[in-house]
């Protein structure tokens, strides 16, 4: 009974520590980082309390000193971990996100022409462009 005890807990620990090695983290500017779970679990969380973060699944990103930019396809129903947001053309449309370090906020989700827009107001530099996920 006792060595079925101890090789339960050893397959738990092992398949718990191989689960938690799956996650890659990079970290972004002004106190953010993206977490990087798999295919469809990839978010852009805060270190600090009380800023909005961006919920998975985020597609592409980029960043420098002064902002964070993203798109993201949402998940067919709200994680509870984030405030809900309002998808506006449903969930299966891709979003765009803008961070904006130096006012505290952050936009999104946003279309296409939000963004744009968003960019410009914010003076996004022209060659802060999306890029794919980097998993190293």
């Amino acid at each position: 009974m006792k060595t079925t005890a101890i090789k339960c807990v050893s397959i738990f620990c092992i398949l718990f520590s191989l689960a938690s090695c799956s996650d890659v983290e990079k970290k972004l500017s002004g106190g953010y980082f993206l977490r990087m779970e798999g295919k469809d679990l990839n978010d852009i969380l805060s270190n600090s309390a009380g800023r909005k973060e961006i919920p998975s699944n985020v597609l592409t990103c980029n960043y420098d000193n002064n902002f964070i930019i993203a798109s993201q396809k949402p998940g067919k129903t709200d994680d509870p971990l984030y405030e809900p947001a309002v998808y506006k053309s449903g969930r299966n449309t891709i979003y765009y996100w803008l961070i904006v370090h130096s006012k505290k906020i952050t936009l999104g989700p946003l279309s296409n022409h939000e963004f744009l827009s968003a960019r410009q107001a914010y003076n996004v530099p022209a060659d802060l462009v999306l890029e794919p996920l980097d998993w190293e």
